[in-house]
């Protein structure tokens, strides 16, 4: 049986231009479904399902507790106080704080998407952020960022700056959603230009801010309770 390469060179050319007219279309037809483009990073937080050198992992300045990620089956969940039952810690923005960015700065316009779930009220979130200062430790820290929380009633969007020298925070949009706990939800943020628009659950709303970046980290954070990961995607 002849193989490909002892075809003759005109017969390989028409072989090829076949192949391409059969898979192209199929691979443009499952970017299309996909979202449009081919994501910057995708993954799963299920075990084997992503790499922690991939992101990196940033504290909160209003605490010393520096919170890791604790993996399970087909998740991950935040960093929580060992030995307390869920609702004694639900609403701790502090002692319950886990946070980490995709580890390459994203530029332009971005869609982030992230499926998550709440285990009693709140708060897991996408987070947005141009750059994060060193503290004393060498530890990196959230500044200036955005953030884009579900929770029981709904979504905020939080807005944090700096006054006076000190990081301070304002609710810059919300919706009232009423979400589910123990619920996965599907949290699609949409940066164009200096527009969010956020959309979960069936609802989409949009925010215009003009101090949002150009070019910027996007991450998870999960906190004031226990929250689960189930996946992460970027794309243009």
């Amino acid at each position: 049986m002849k193989t490909a390469s002892s075809l003759p060179l005109p017969l390989r050319k028409c072989l090829v231009g076949l192949l391409s007219l059969i898979l192209l279309p199929s691979w443009s037809e499952s970017v299309h479904a996909a979202g449009g483009t081919a994501p910057i990073y995708s993954c799963t937080f299920g075990a084997g399902g992503w790499k922690r050198t991939d992101w990196l992992r940033i504290k909160n300045p209003m605490g010393e507790h520096f919170g890791d990620w604790v993996q399970q089956k087909d998740c991950i969940t935040n960093d929580v106080p060992k030995g307390i039952v869920p609702e004694k810690f639900e609403g701790d923005f502090v002692n319950t704080y886990s946070s980490m960015v995709y580890k390459e700065k994203v530029t332009g316009n971005v869609t982030i998407t992230s499926t998550m779930a709440f285990t009693c009220k709140m708060a897991p979130l996408i987070v947005l952020a141009p750059n994060f200062p060193e503290n004393a430790k060498g530890q990196k820290e959230y500044g200036e960022h955005f953030e884009v929380v579900i929770f029981n009633e709904g979504v905020n969007v939080w807005r944090y700056f700096f006054k006076d020298g000190k990081l301070a925070y304002r609710k810059a949009a919300f919706a009232n959603i009423p979400l589910q706990k123990n619920t996965k939800y599907p949290l699609e943020v949409k940066k164009t230009d200096k527009t969010l628009t956020v959309s979960v659950a069936g609802h989409t709303f949009g925010y215009f801010d003009d101090g949002l970046p150009d070019a910027f980290y996007v991450g998870i954070t999960g906190c004031e309770g226990l929250n689960r990961f189930y996946d992460f995607t970027v794309r243009h």
